[in-house]
C-alpha cells in the first residue's frame, strides 16, 4: 500500500499501481467510498451509488490482479456515469420523474466498453433533466454556494472532489467543457461520431456528444482510447481507425495555435481575459506560436441556428410523452419543447444549411494550426444554484462537431477556477490532446482533488 490516500491518485497512476500489485482495486474503492461518505451529503453529486455491486466487483478484480490477470487498461478503476447512460440493472432516470423507475436491461456502448476495459461502475451522477437546462442539486466543490455547471453537474463535481478518478458526461451545448472549467477538471468532448452514443438518452440527435471528465489530460487520453471506435448501433458513429492517443502526448513539437479573441474576449469578464492572456504569454515562452485569427462571417448565426436545432429535435424526441405528461417536465425544458413544436421545417432545414456552411468555414480556418485557443467560459462559476451558467463559448464546437477540451488554467481572486478551451480539427484528437498536455505542463495546475472550503 502506498503512503498517499488512494482517492488522491489519478486514473493513470492508480491503474499503474494496480498493475504493479502496489494497490488493490478493493483498497482504491474503499478510499473512494470513504471520500463519498464524507462529501456527498454536501455536494450531492450522485443519484445512485452501487456500493454493494462495486465492492463485489472490486474483490473479484483484486483477486485477478494478484494473479496477474488484468481485463484491460482500466482494471479495477471505479468510474462515475452520468445518469442518461443506460446501465444494465441500474436505474437510469435522466434527472426526471418521467423515468424515475426505469431500469435498463442493457448497457450503453460507452458503459460496455468501460466494463470490458476493467472499469467498475461506481454509480450514476446527477444530470439536469434530460441533459437540458434545469439545475441539479449538485454543488461546486470549490465553493458550495456556486453552481458546478451543467448538464453534467455530478460528473464534474465528483471528479473534482476525488469521489472518483473519472466520469462520463455529455455535451449538446456546453455540458462537458463548462462544468469542467467551473470545477477545475479536464473535460474532453471528442469529434461528433468518435464515441458511440448508443444507449445514451438523447436531447438532440445532431448535436449530442459523449463527454469525459478526468483530472489530467493523460487520463482523458486513456479513456478516449477505450471509448472511441465504430459502433453499428449508432448511425452517426465514425468508421475511422482509432490511433494511440496516449502516445501522441509525448510529441516534443511545440504546437501552433490560433487565438480567437473576436466574440470570446468581447463577452468574457476581465479576469477571464487576463487569465487567457497570461496563459498565452507563458505558452509563447516555451516555443508555442500563438496567432490572433478572425472567425468566418457565418459565425454570427451559430448560436441562433444551434438553438433551432436543439429545440426542434428535443421536441421531436419528447413529443409523445409531452402530450400526456407535460407538467412532469421542469420549466426550462418544458418551455424548450413547447417552442420546438412550433419550429417550421423550413427553419430547421435553414439551420442545418447554416451548420454545414459553418463547419466548412471553421474547418478551413483551422488549416495551418494545431488548434484554436479560447476562454472555456465567459465567467467563473456563477453564484447560486438557479442556473448552470452560460454555454456560449462551447456551443460553436458542439454545433460544428469539432473536438474540444478544457484545461484548468487558474483561479480568480475569489478562489473560483478558470479554464482554457482548446479546439481541434475533426477526428484529430491526438493533436488536440498533445496541445492540451503541453498547456497542462506549462500551466502547472494541481491534479490533487479539491478539498471543500472549511
Amino acid at each position: 500500500m502506498t503512503s498517499l490516500d488512494p482517492y488522491t491518485r489519478t486514473l493513470t497512476d492508480a491503474a499503474r499501481l494496480i498493475r504493479l500489485n502496489k494497490l488493490s482495486p478493493s483498497e482504491l474503492l474503499a478510499s473512494l467510498l470513504h471520500r463519498i461518505d464524507a462529501l456527498e451529503p454536501e455536494l450531492k453529486a450522485w443519484v445512485t451509488i452501487d456500493r454493494e455491486g462495486a465492492i463485489t466487483s472490486a474483490e473479484r478484480y483484486s483477486k485477478e490482479a494478484a494473479e496477474g490477470q488484468l481485463r484491460g487498461p482500466l482494471h479495477g478503476i471505479p468510474v462515475g456515469v452520468k445518469d442518461i447512460y443506460y446501465t444494465k440493472g441500474m436505474k437510469t432516470s435522466a434527472g426526471s420523474p418521467i423515468l424515475a423507475n426505469f431500469i435498463p436491461h442493457y448497457d450503453a456502448t460507452a458503459v460496455a466498453k468501460l466494463k470490458a476495459a476493467g472499469a467498475i461502475v461506481l454509480g450514476k451522477t446527477e444530470t439536469t433533466e434530460f441533459a437540458a437546462f434545469d439545475p441539479t442539486p449538485t454543488r461546486n466543490p470549490w465553493n458550495t454556494g456556486h453552481t458546478p455547471g451543467g448538464s453534467s453537474s455530478g460528473s464534474a463535481a465528483a471528479v473534482s472532489s476525488g469521489m472518483c478518478p473519472a466520469a462520463l458526461g455529455s455535451q449538446t451545448g456546453g455540458s462537458t467543457i463548462r462544468p469542467a472549467a467551473y470545477c477545475a477538471t479536464v473535460g474532453l468532448k471528442p469529434t461528433y461520431g468518435r464515441i458511440s452514443r448508443y444507449g445514451v438518452i438523447p436531447l438532440s440527435w445532431c448535436l449530442d456528444h459523449v463527454g469525459i471528465f478526468t483530472r489530467t489530460v493523460e487520463d482523458a487520453a486513456v479513456l478516449l482510447e477505450v471509448l472511441a471506435g465504430h459502433d453499428p448501433k449508432d448511425p452517426a458513429s465514425s468508421t475511422l481507425p482509432v490511433p494511440s492517443y496516449r502516445e501522441a502526448l509525448d510529441d516534443p513539437s511545440p504546437p501552433r495555435l490560433g487565438l480567437l479573441k473576436e466574440f470570446f474576449f468581447e463577452n468574457a469578464q476581465e479576469e477571464v481575459k487576463k487569465n487567457v492572456e497570461e496563459t498565452t504569454d507563458r505558452l509563447s515562452n516555451t516555443g508555442v506560436e500563438v496567432v490572433d485569427i478572425q472567425l468566418p462571417t457565418s459565425f454570427v448565426a451559430v448560436h441562433a441556428a444551434h438553438g433551432v436545432l436543439m429545440m426542434a429535435e428535443a421536441a421531436a424526441i419528447h413529443k409523445k410523452t409531452f402530450q400526456t405528461r407535460m407538467r412532469d417536465y421542469r420549466p426550462n425544458l418544458r418551455g424548450m419543447i413547447a417552442s420546438g413544436l412550433f419550429v417550421p421545417a423550413s427553419t430547421y432545414l435553414k439551420a442545418q444549411q447554416i451548420r454545414s456552411q459553418v463547419i466548412r468555414e471553421i474547418t478551413a480556418a483551422l488549416d495551418g494550426f494545431d488548434g484554436f485557443l479560447t476562454p472555456a467560459t465567459p465567467t467563473p462559476a456563477p453564484k447560486g444554484l438557479t442556473s448552470t451558467g452560460d454555454p456560449a463559448f462551447n456551443v460553436p464546437w458542439s454545433f460544428c462537431g469539432l473536438p474540444a477540451i478544457s484545461v484548468p488554467s487558474g483561479v480568480t481572486q475569489k478562489g473560483l477556477p478558470l479554464g482554457i478551451q482548446l479546439v481541434g480539427r475533426p477526428f484529430a484528437e491526438e493533436d488536440l490532446l498533445h496541445i492540451a498536455r503541453w498547456c497542462e505542463r506549462i500551466i502547472g495546475f494541481s491534479h490533487q482533488p479539491h478539498e471543500l472550503p472549511s
